[in-house]
């Protein structure tokens, strides 16, 4: 014959285990934040693949570009053997806003390259994330609207779309379809080497400082003597 608990002693044990299981929530959640902001020192997105560039953890995945006029082709690969920088953005020919923004950005990196080229391999790579819609003719329009000199100043588009996916994943670039035909993605300058490693991140308004840093890259000399040896 079982014998019927106090209701006194039944609510108390109830208001136990409810307030366990809201500690270990509390606890979870504290633990979940810690890792996503890098032990509560990032609290933005950028802010974190800012760190996860100084980490070198980030590297761009070896995908196959389409481009006119050159057949496709990888630009960066893990046997890279000659010192490179790219400069690389991502746009889609119909963007209205930030892709426009950045083609004013690397105007004036390819005027500055033309002015005064480095002895080393220094690129400027845009590379649509609409694999759908723009192919190499299509990028090849767009490039002459922004005056791009192909020496300098490369358009390209991932062969598939899983290229293009696979590609953005690899460097944290978030592009999300906004219902309209377009996306709504974040704007950077990346500086790849020549094994696709992310080697700096940079604001818009940064690029010269980016295109110092690529010629940096590709020639160590420019630091002086004392930084080349390091």
């Amino acid at each position: 014959m079982s014998v019927a608990q106090p209701q006194p002693q039944l609510d108390a044990l109830s208001r136990r285990l409810t307030a366990l299981l809201c500690l270990t929530m509390v606890v979870a959640s504290i633990w979940g934040l810690h890792r996503i902001t890098a032990g509560f020192e990032v609290w933005t997105f950028e802010g974190r693949r800012q760190l996860q560039v100084h980490s070198g953890v980030l590297q761009a995945s070896p995908v196959v570009l389409r481009t006119a006029p050159r057949p496709a082709h990888t630009l960066w690969h893990e046997g890279a053997a000659r010192p490179a920088a790219y400069l690389v953005d991502f746009i889609y020919t119909r963007c209205p806003g930030i892709c426009r923004a950045l083609g004013s950005e690397f105007q004036q990196m390819q005027l500055a390259l033309a002015t005064a080229p480095v002895p080393g391999d220094v690129h400027l790579v845009s590379i649509s994330i609409d694999v759908e819609h723009d192919d190499p003719a299509q990028l090849t329009r767009f490039a002459a609207g922004l005056a791009s000199d192909p020496a300098w100043w490369t358009f390209a588009v991932p062969a598939t779309p899983d290229d293009g996916r696979q590609l953005l994943r690899s460097l944290g670039v978030v592009a999300i379809p906004d219902g309209e035909g377009g996306f709504v993605h974040n704007g950077a300058i990346h500086l790849l080497d020549e094994r696709g490693r992310l080697r700096g991140l940079f604001e818009l308004e940064q690029w010269p400082q980016a295109l110092a840093a690529a010629r940096l890259l590709v020639d160590p000399e420019l630091a002086g003597p004392s930084v080349a040896a390091r």
